[in-house]
């Protein structure tokens, strides 16, 4: 039976993705960032213009997304890339994929104990979309703000049991 993860084993996870991504905006977006909330994701939260999912498995299942709107998105295609972009387009969900690649296999390293294995980003884009996470699991999310805009995580996960 799948049971909502423990607070102690969220925050497990939860600290090293949430450092990974400070470290990610700082090498490869010349950007700090500053958490604007944190709280349980609620069934009406819906997610930025384009978002990439990485699942985990192992002793805990559900994913953790990454979500920016469409600006944050351009501009960072334009601080990794070096290119001006618009719309959302392959490239861009490219780019976004691969930032939250690099942000999991930075966690990875510090999740190592836990015992989790990641899949590679699975991106939705598109306005007012949503993320559905394990049905037992308690969805939280956090916002930032950054030199390239607000984004969002969002985290649910269960302990298998």
């Amino acid at each position: 039976m799948k049971t909502a993860a423990s607070a102690s084993l969220t925050s497990q996870i939860v600290n090293p993705v949430i450092s990974a991504t400070v470290d990610t905006f700082s090498m490869m977006l010349d950007s700090s960032i500053t958490r604007t909330g944190l709280g349980l994701k609620r069934p009406d939260t819906s997610f930025y213009d384009i978002t990439a999912i990485i699942g985990l498995s192992g002793k805990s299942a559900g994913s953790f997304c990454l979500s920016f709107p469409a600006t944050t998105a351009y501009e960072t295609v334009h601080r990794m890339l070096d290119m001006e972009v618009r719309e959302i387009t392959p490239l861009v969900c490219d780019t976004v994929g691969e930032f939250a690649n690099v942000i999991a296999g930075s966690a990875k390293d510090k999740l190592a104990s836990l015992e989790l294995e990641m899949g590679l980003p699975n991106i939705v884009h598109g306005t007012g979309h949503n993320v559905e996470f394990p049905s037992n699991s308690q969805p939280m999310l956090a916002t930032f703000d950054s030199e390239v805009g607000p984004f969002m995580l969002a985290f649910g996960f269960v302990e298998r049991g």
